[in-house]
């Protein structure tokens, strides 16, 4: 069993539809099981009057109810509760990633996964949550910083995947080449020029990839 992995709905339905949830937890010897994700994960990302709305085909909704059904659901009781407040003050960040700052704060073994730079920024730009944004450095890791990872080991499959959904992540489509493919290195350093300007404002909270 792999470290807990708290997953944020932005990630969630991008990795479903490129087809990539499994392959990503598993960059951290994870499986759907160690997943952990909002209780709004399953009927935000697929309503029930039109469960195609956001995952836009069949294929990626399948994928991703399929994920959630063997996922964990996250217990806002394993955090600290006067955290939790505190975060859900500051402007930016919103009630879910509220709670995933909260737990993966409270509880150092975990890793939080999240697409939202706005809450990033947020957490680490504000006093009142200096001890969330200490607590949690080195353990978030953002979009980017996942893409690398993915890239970096089986690059082919991530930018067929990435290129065949343009419409999923303009910055993810221009890095892995729009109108022909980007080599392995022309992504790397797009990916890296990204992540850089992420560290710039958010200092040592994102993870650094062993190795």
């Amino acid at each position: 069993m792999g470290q807990p992995i708290l997953i944020d709905n932005d990630v969630l339905l991008k990795l479903a539809r490129y087809g990539l949830l499994d392959e990503a937890i598993a960059l951290f010897e994870c499986n759907s099981t160690d997943a952990i994700v909002l209780t709004t994960a399953k009927y935000k990302l697929l309503p029930h009057n039109n469960r195609l709305q956001f995952c836009k085909d069949e294929e990626s909704a399948t994928r991703l109810e399929a994920f959630l059904q063997t996922a964990n659901i996250l217990d806002a009781g394993l955090a600290d509760p006067d955290l939790w407040d505190l975060l859900n003050a500051v402007p930016n960040i919103d009630s879910g990633e509220a709670s995933l700052f909260a737990v993966g704060a409270t509880n150092s073994n975990t890793l939080v996964i999240t697409g939202d730079k706005r809450s990033l920024k947020a957490l680490c730009s504000n006093d009142s949550v200096a001890d969330a944004s200490k607590a949690l450095a080195g353990r978030v890791v953002s979009v980017e910083v996942l893409f690398l990872m993915l890239a970096e080991f089986q690059f082919t499959l991530i930018q067929e995947r990435v290129r065949a959904k343009p419409d999923v992540d303009m910055t993810l489509k221009i890095v892995f080449g729009v109108t022909v493919p980007a080599d392995f290195e022309s992504v790397k350093e797009g990916l890296n020029s990204c992540i850089r300007d992420l560290r710039s404002i958010t200092g040592t909270l994102l993870y650094v990839p062993s190795g």
